[in-house]
């Protein structure tokens, strides 16, 4: 690790040894995280939003989150769970 000495503002004192900055990797959203965001905003898209809580989710986004990572049923939601459980097989299938 090389070190730089590095001068006050005025450059007329020594501060020390500063040791070079140490760069960390930048995450940026993977393919498969955008993927995973457009079947929860179509899944989401299906459901009725009334958010009553009648599927065990205190959200009907969080109910579509739980659909798309496969935690709950595709017909999870007790109003239109069966009449929609094809679309979001499909949607799924993707």
């Amino acid at each position: 690790m090389q070190r730089r000495r590095m001068r006050c503002r005025r450059g007329r004192r020594w501060l020390g040894f500063q040791l070079p900055s140490i760069r960390l990797p930048i995450r940026l959203p993977s393919i498969r995280r955008a993927e995973e965001d457009e079947k929860v905003r179509q899944i989401y898209e299906l459901l009725p939003k009334r958010d009553c809580g009648a599927c065990g989710y205190e959200s009907c986004y969080e109910c579509a989150l739980a659909i798309a990572s496969g935690e709950a049923p595709t017909d999870a939601c007790r109003i239109v769970g069966k009449k929609i459980a094809p679309e979001v097989e499909r949607i799924l299938r993707r």
